[in-house]
């Protein structure tokens, strides 16, 4: 310590001095310039939300020209808060609107209970007070604004943070549904009593009362009933650990009985669908009920009329009772709800035509043609005001009538002349809504910044004028923004393609263009396919895995229709963002049938995405976790095989087949319980026992090594009667048997003969039923037959004369021969020349036919750019066909001028490597690696060189290809 310091010292206050380590040497705060105001640093700005709900933008410039902006609460411009003070300005009161909750443990005080706790006998005047506070309360829990409201609270945002302002809004809604669901227990036999049928005509006095004169009109319970559906629709749905009520409370409600009851009165009431101008909206909220709520749409009307039975589809009634549409949006609802009451049996829903395109249902024809009525659909631009969503809908509606009554319009495009004019009404009408559902997507694709990519609301509804006008004349400096303007006031929003609309809209066309030869939409999907993948790859939009199996059939399509059986360079980008959607889709939960449609997609475009592991491994996890029937696993097992060929992963192979064993077992059990049983069980597993059959086969093709073993495992358990089997099933069951006969000759004596005798007989059998067109049947049945000539050759004179008669039966088209890959006909060719020359049939139709087809491979190789090399599988081909002295002697010319073609090739390239020409070589490669590298490569053409003379030398045809090259 200093000497003479005190802590009261002036002096060693005057002499302190300050000392600065590594600081500044001025105070931190505000800069001021001279001249200047003191300069704010804006904060960060990435926390602060930029659209926040249920607020509008209100921007505010004062008198130096500085603009403000603030996000204002909707709810404080049009409930402004009522502010109280006193004259000499010592109290002020303001109105926070704050809801006093009560205790939470007891039901929300509702207007319902006044009612029921008012009156002991319920008379007519009663019941309609409750149905009105009871749909009052309903209609205030509907409306309620929920903007800003979280589904759950954290704990740390209870007392803090800006989740709490909404606490005892979002807890008031919750005891708000809760008692909703508790009035409803206590209310719904008094709006909706119970109904009692009359059973019989005696019976009629025993009636209900409710029914003869019952105290509520359909009408008004239908009223109640939408507005208590509406209730149930926007209920809470998310439970809260603190909740205290059960998890069923904060569901939706069952109305199925309800319904039923609104049902069984409206069937009484004659004028219920009044042909006025609200009978629409009344027909479609009925129809709606049915649909979500499972009840027969018949209900409604009478028994005697067309659909009063109970067995007839929704969609079917909703088509046969449907009024005219006045507009084009009350002409989608019917749509959608065709669609969603048909579910899956839509082709039967808007089935009107045979298979002669003679009209047999006139209901559902005079019902197609009111929904597509001229007063909605009349008008060029009747669909200004429809978006992407109501677009998908409308061109569903046209493909799916287009699909399932094709012979009736191939039939009326033929002749052009039809004398109905029901029939003639009606194909204007579906000519009129398809043209202008195509207008309408055009437009959005190839317009999409014009006035008419904007739809505003259905009925001109300006909910927000009055609003802007009250917040201009309260403060002129305030200027309302322009989002709540004319267009938002309207309920005008911009349209725009998605990836989901893009995506289902050319999947949409492409049907339309495929049923009908006068839509040409090629054009289109092509444009709306680049559209998804320009947005896509631009970052504007994600593709999922829905919309990935809806565009790989597409591509599938136009790469088959291409006349290079390619695609573009243009496509590059649709792939890649495929691809990219793929790996992050793997990442999630799929479901089974997404996996197996991007499978079979995949397949159909020859696409090898670089996630393909990925969707191996979770098709393995599917197959473990046996989330797979027989169905499937083939599916899985073709999609892979037409992928991959024989590089199918064993791991997937080896699950599968452990799979098939468990069925196998399940099968041979439940066979052995049903012997006893009826027949639909037995056709059941019969039918079963074909899938894991068809199952094998796929197995077989993508080459699993224990297939002989799973073989004799169903062999062994004679699951089925194989002469029941069909003509294809039977060949391959065979193939099978043969090739596991083949297998276990050296292992299983008793086995492998049983196999071989099976396989024989089955064989046999085949070439006596079948006039053979199917080239995969044909190499199944001669590789097969062949295969049990080596094992053991059990053929008499009869055998000979049928297999005769079916190899000289035999007409392959060429087309179906281009189509297998060069080597596989190869072999085939060479079988079935030493099946022929063995049978003694001269020449067959099907020789000719195969050597026409490779005869067309090897011309085209032989065409191609002198420094183009061959494809080694052609060359071997080539090698083989030059050996084969029964084959023609203009294949055998074509194939050695193949083989001489290869062997030049070979040697420029040998020339080409000793030269010491320029390669490509890897980077980080060494200069004796890649010495080494292009030693392996000049070893690679020597040895081919050799390979290929010495193929023209043993067939003698060495002399042609001197000719050739002199």
């Amino acid at each position: 310590m200093l000497r003479g310091w005190h802590p009261n010292s002036s002096a060693m206050q005057v002499g302190m001095r300050h000392i600065t380590i590594g600081g500044r040497h001025s105070r931190g705060g505000f800069r001021q310039p001279l001249g200047k105001h003191p300069q704010v640093k804006q904060g960060a700005v990435e926390g602060v939300p930029r659209r926040i709900p249920g607020t509008t933008k209100v921007t505010y410039t004062n008198k130096k020209g500085r603009t403000f902006s603030f996000s204002v609460p909707v709810s404080e411009l049009t409930h402004p808060q009522v502010t109280l003070e006193s004259a000499a300005g010592t109290w002020r009161e303001m109105d926070t609107s704050f809801c006093e909750l009560g205790d939470i443990e007891d039901d929300m005080p509702s207007p319902v209970d006044e009612c029921l706790r008012g009156g002991s006998s319920l008379d007519k005047r009663l019941i309609q007070e409750v149905r009105e506070r009871f749909v009052s309360f309903c209609r205030e829990y509907v409306l309620m604004d929920t903007s800003g409201m979280k589904s759950t609270i954290l704990s740390t945002e209870l007392n803090a943070g800006p989740d709490y302002e909404h606490y005892d809004r979002r807890l008031r809604r919750k005891r708000h549904w809760l008692a909703i669901r508790h009035r409803f227990e206590d209310v719904r036999y008094i709006i909706w009593p119970d109904v009692v049928e009359e059973t019989a005509r005696g019976d009629s006095a025993q009636a209900d009362v409710s029914l003869t004169n019952p105290s509520l009109t359909a009408g008004e319970m239908l009223e109640a009933l939408l507005w208590l559906d509406a209730a149930s629709t926007f209920c809470v749905r998310k439970v809260h650990p603190s909740d205290l009520g059960d998890k069923s409370e904060f569901l939706p409600l069952d109305l199925q009985r309800e319904v039923e009851v609104v049902a069984c009165h409206a069937r009484r009431d004659l004028d219920f669908f009044d042909p006025s101008a609200t009978s629409l909206e009344q027909f479609t909220a009925c129809a709606a009920l049915c649909v979500n709520h499972r009840v027969p749409f018949s209900l409604f009307f009478p028994s005697q009329d067309v659909c009063g039975d109970a067995s007839v589809s929704t969609g079917q009634c909703i088509v046969a009772n449907a009024p005219s549409p006045h507009t084009a949006l009350g002409a989608v609802r019917i749509m959608a709800l065709i669609s969603e009451g048909s579910g899956s049996d839509i082709g039967k829903t808007i089935m009107f035509s045979d298979a002669f395109g003679a009209v047999t249902r006139f209901g559902i024809l005079r019902g197609l043609s009111r929904v597509m009525s001229v007063e909605a659909f009349g008008c060029k631009d009747a669909l200004e005001n429809v978006n992407e969503s109501e677009l998908c809908i409308i061109l569903h509606f046209c493909a799916e009538v287009r699909e399932q009554n094709a012979a009736f319009f191939r039939r009326y495009e033929a002749s052009e002349e039809n004398s109905d004019p029901q029939q003639v009404s009606f194909l204007a009408k579906y000519q009129q809504l398809s043209q202008i559902a195509l207008a309408r997507c055009k437009r959005l694709l190839y317009h999409p910044d014009s006035p008419r990519a904007q739809v505003m609301s259905e009925d001109g509804y300006i909910p927000l004028v009055e609003l802007q006008r009250h917040a201009e004349g309260t403060n002129k400096a305030a200027l309302i923004h322009y989002n709540l303007g004319i267009r938002s006031a309207q309920g005008m929003r911009r349209v725009a393609l998605g990836a989901q609309s893009s995506a289902r809209l050319a999947e949409l066309v492409s049907r339309l263009e495929e049923a009908s030869a006068r839509v040409s939409g090629n054009t289109l999907v092509n444009d709306l396919v680049h559209h998804l993948s320009h947005k896509a790859a631009a970052g504007k939009m994600s593709l999922t895995l829905r919309e990935v199996n809806t565009l790989l059939p597409l591509l599938s399509r136009m790469r088959r229709e291409s006349p290079n059986g390619a695609l573009d360079a243009r496509f590059d980008r649709v792939f890649n963002a495929i691809d990219t959607a793929i790996g992050a889709a793997m990442r999630h939960n799929c479901t089974l049938d997404e996996l197996l449609d991007l499978a079979e997609g995949l397949a159909a475009c020859e696409m090898v995405p670089s996630a393909l592991k990925q969707v191996e491994m979770v098709l393995i996890r599917s197959v473990m976790m046996h989330e797979c029937s027989p169905m499937h696993l083939r599916r899985m097992l073709q999609a892979m095989f037409t992928l991959m060929r024989t590089s199918v992963p064993q791991v997937l192979l080896q699950s599968v087949a452990s799979r098939v064993a468990d069925y196998i077992k399940e099968a041979s059990h439940m066979d052995s319980s049903s012997s006893n049983g009826g027949g639909d069980e037995k056709v059941k597993n019969h039918e079963e026992c074909e899938q894991l059959l068809e199952l094998l086969v796929a197995l077989g093709k993508c080459a699993y090594g224990a297939l002989p073993g799973l073989v004799t495992i169903y062999w062994e358990a004679q699951l089925i009667d194989s002469m029941q089997l069909n003509p294809r099933l039977r060949c391959s069951y065979a193939s099978l048997l043969a090739s596991a006969a083949f297998a276990l000759k050296k292992h299983d004596k008793r086995a492998w003969e049983g196999l071989a005798d099976e396989s024989h007989r089955l064989f046999m059998e085949y070439t006596r039923c079948n006039k053979e067109n199917d080239i995969g049947r044909f190499a199944e049945c001669v590789t097969g037959l062949a295969v049990l000539t080596q094992i053991k050759d059990n053929t008499n004179s009869s055998d000979v004369a049928f297999l005769k008669e079916y190899l000289s039966a035999t007409s392959l088209e060429l087309k179906s021969c281009e189509v297998i890959r060069v080597q596989e006909l190869t072999d085939l060719l060479g079988r079935t020349l030493e099946w022929s020359e063995a049978l003694g049939v001269v020449a067959p139709d099907v020789v000719i036919q195969l050597e026409k087809a490779l005869f067309v491979m090897l011309e085209n190789v032989s065409h191609t750019a002198p420094g183009v090399g061959i494809p080694d599988e052609l060359v071997t081909a080539a090698c083989c066909l030059v050996d084969m002295s029964s084959a023609s002697l203009e294949l055998r010319k074509a194939a050695a001028g193949v083989v001489g073609g290869a062997i030049v090739h070979a040697e420029e390239a040998l020339e080409t490597l000793r030269s010491g020409a320029p390669t490509q070589v890897r980077p980080g490669h060494s200069f004796d690696v890649a010495a080494l590298a292009s030693a392996e490569r000049e070893n690679v053409y020597k040895n081919s060189i050799l390979q290929y003379c010495a193929a023209l030398q043993r067939s003698g045809m060495s002399t042609h290809v001197e000719e050739l090259w002199s």
